[in-house]
């Protein structure tokens, strides 16, 4: 047999070996894995069967993350408004289960979930970050999900990958808008809901109030199950209401509050209750599970990540109740039927995130749906068609990457290298095909029209921008056919300063950037009949003649262009008739007025003039562009311009102030729809009255106010705003 040496493992990691019967231990000692994390020595485990097996001591380690099952793993994405301390108990859970050797902080640029460059410089996360780990025999992954109101997107995606939400609410500054978007998401969804009352330990946090303000937001449903012994810098320690409800007069008092809360939701339960019978710790348990699991109760636990105070306490929380992957009734659609994700035994999973890396190149971040996936495997994208292959699968905390062999149903992964991956795909083995419900992203809100530089970066500045559309379903980009600006479009200023930098950093691609021209065309009022322009050129060379006389009269708005041949006998061959069309669609395209396109308008040839000699296509292409710009002259033209239409999500309190200023914006109210606490107002407005409005509803509503546009019809523009775009140094 050959040569060994002990191999140490963490607690966690001996239960999960204990707990699998096919291998036994010709030795093991149970110490901390610090002692020989920088060794690479080998040991010997020896299977059922008698045989020993050499390993390295990494090679161990990922046989047991290998041999993982799907009861063995929770999925939360941690959730808040932006500051409310979410990166900081991150890494306080990190540490706490003995994943780290020191906490980072978001000053020093070390956290483990915020690793990107942008994040470092504005110091708070900007992009989902997935981070895995063990503690209490179980695997963890968790998702570091911004805060910003601006990364809805992320939210969106984190709670497709996830079972369970971690809600963390600053016991300062309370619920905010974001808090409130996330946790109607996270409803819609039917995620389960725990709440995190952060920075207890602040100078004006107190718990009684921050609780108070969650149950006033979120209902009495949200019960605390864990007691701080102080408020504030006395803030140290937490006490179980449920396991140590005498450790003073607070636990007690809250013990019987939990336990009738517990009860309500299950009828046994509550009939044994009122009869006097004592109900166990373990059957209180047993029913709290199912109450969270289907929305009826929403834990509370106080905590300080800065100290590590009670994080212990909700690692230990996460452990017992949330729940695992198979625990959640996730319907998808398999041969145009709905099916439980759960009775699929092939593999299928979802990208819940896709960026790309700087050395490992395109990442794609999975959620395992079904059955599993190993290295080296074959796969089908189902929006592409196309057959991929995953030549590596990592596991991830943060920008580290260990390889695994084998990812199971509810797992998160990543897999390097496969370029053709969007955010949101579903990819699946070749015998399994399924469908999930598509979700539906908010519109961007703000919009840059940007060009390189120099021109040699046309290419580059295309692929780039590709690939982030690929990667984040709320960001666009578009050439705009009458302006030919190339636009890109995101959440807020925020999110397209984002996009630049990493144009810059990533593809070293310089751009400048503008507000977006307006679209506006140019159209005509009036009909005029009979006008008549002869092109003749016979001074040197070749000569041209072509005579047109053509009607112009205006359409109904949306109805463009048409051309009416009307030609009788053969005063115009038939062969240049076609060309007098191409002219005129020329001068439609060049503007008349400002040089904006022309539109709604129809053009009737009826009378004009060949040459034996002299009369040829260009001839007659230039007789009809000149005869066009002739007639749109008297035909009593117009501006006109885009009118999109709006939906605005508004507080009730601020419905004054935004119809206020939608009327200083010209726009017209169409409808508005009173909810619970807040207002939706439709209404539709000029395009070139609403390029700032993000920012103008962000401060009339201190950021809680959201809004959708769509581009709806054309309208003329008023005569006294006309003459300001047309003569623009007169209107100064």
């Amino acid at each position: 047999m050959p040569s060994w040496q002990h191999l140490i493992f963490t607690p966690e990691e001996s239960k999960r070996i204990d707990a699998d019967p096919s291998f036994l231990y010709a030795f093991l000692i149970i110490g901390n894995r610090h002692d020989q994390a920088h060794h690479s020595h080998q040991s010997c485990l020896t299977d059922s069967s008698g045989h020993a097996h050499l390993y390295h001591v990494p090679h161990i380690r990922e046989a047991l993350l290998d041999r993982l099952n799907s009861s063995q793993i929770r999925n939360i994405a941690l959730l808040d408004h932006e500051g409310a301390g979410e990166t900081t108990l991150l890494e306080s859970m990190l540490h706490s289960a003995g994943v780290t050797n020191r906490m980072g902080h978001i000053d020093a640029h070390n956290t483990v979930s915020d690793f990107d460059p942008d994040e470092k410089q504005y110091e708070k996360s900007l992009y989902c970050s997935t981070l895995s780990f063990d503690y209490n025999d179980l695997h963890f992954n968790c998702l570091d999900v911004p805060g910003s109101p601006d990364a809805i997107a992320e939210v969106m995606t984190a709670l497709h990958a996830a079972e369970s939400a971690l809600i963390c609410v600053d016991a300062c500054d309370g619920v905010k808008v974001n808090t409130r978007r996330v946790w109607r998401l996270a409803s819609q969804r039917g995620i389960p809901r725990i709440i995190a009352l952060t920075k207890l330990d602040a100078d004006t946090a107190d718990f009684t109030t921050a609780l108070a303000a969650v149950k006033t937001e979120f209902g009495n449903r949200c019960i605390p199950l864990y007691i701080p012994n102080a408020s504030s810098a006395a803030f140290t320690e937490v006490y179980s209401v449920l396991h140590n409800r005498d450790a003073n007069a607070e636990t007690a008092a809250a013990y019987e509050q939990i336990v009738e809360a517990i009860v309500e939701t299950d009828d046994d339960l509550m009939e044994r209750y009122l009869e006097g019978e004592t109900i166990s710790e373990n059957e209180l348990t047993g029913a709290l599970k199912e109450a969270l699991l289907h929305g009826n109760l929403f834990p509370v636990i106080p905590t300080a990540g800065e100290h590590e105070t009670g994080t212990r306490a909700l690692l230990d929380l996460l452990s017992d109740l949330a729940p695992a992957p198979d625990k959640i009734e996730r319907i998808v659609e398999q041969c145009g039927e709905p099916v439980s994700i759960n009775d699929i035994k092939g593999f299928s999973g979802y990208v819940y995130h896709t960026e790309s890396d700087e050395f490992v190149g395109r990442i794609s971040y999975l959620r395992v749906l079904s059955g599993s996936i190993s290295a080296h495997d074959t796969f089908i994208n189902r929006r592409s068609g196309k057959e991929e292959k995953a030549g590596h699968i990592f596991r991830v905390i943060g920008k580290q990457q260990q390889d695994i062999s084998r990812a199971v149903a509810g797992d998160l992964v990543a897999i390097p290298r496969v370029a053709d991956m969007h955010a949101c795909d579903v990819i699946t083995d070749a015998t399994t095909d399924i469908k999930l419900d598509e979700m539906k992203f908010p519109m961007p809100m703000v919009s840059l029209a940007i060009r390189p530089k120099t021109t040699k970066d046309d290419q580059k500045l295309g692929m780039a921008l590709h690939e982030f559309e690929n990667d984040d379903r709320t960001f666009q980009v578009h050439s705009d056919s009458q302006t030919h600006d190339l636009v890109i479009s995101g959440m807020s200023d925020l999110h397209l300063r984002l996009v630049l930098n990493k144009l810059k950093r990533r593809y070293k691609v310089k751009v400048d950037t503008s507000t977006p021209r307006v679209a506006y065309m140019e159209t005509i009022t009036a009909a005029v009949q009979g006008i008549d322009y002869t092109h003749k050129k016979q001074s040197g060379g070749a000569g041209q003649f072509g005579r047109v006389v053509i009607n112009v009269e205006p359409l109904a708005r949306g109805e463009g262009y048409e051309f009416v041949d009307k030609i009788h006998g053969g005063v115009i061959d038939a062969v240049f008739r076609s060309s007098v069309d191409k002219g005129v669609q020329a001068a439609m395209q060049e503007g008349v007025m400002a040089g904006y396109p022309v539109a709604d308008v129809r053009v009737t040839l009826v009378d004009g003039k060949t040459h034996s000699v002299d009369s040829k296509d260009i001839a007659f292409q230039i007789a009809g562009h000149k005869a066009f710009k002739k007639a749109f002259k008297q035909c009593q033209p117009v501006l006109l311009e885009p009118i999109v239409k709006m939906a605005i999500s508004v507080p009730q309190d601020h419905i004054g102030d935004i119809m206020g200023d939608l009327n200083s914006r010209r726009a017209q109210i169409l409808a508005t729809d009173m909810k619970s606490s807040s207002a939706i107002i439709e209404a539709q407005a000029p395009m070139a009255e609403i390029q700032s409005y993000q920012a103008q509803l962000k401060a009339m509503t201190r950021g809680e106010g959201s809004y959708t546009i769509e581009f709806d019809h054309y309208d003329v523009v008023p005569a006294a705003i006309q003459k300001r775009i047309l003569n623009p140094s007169a209107a100064d």
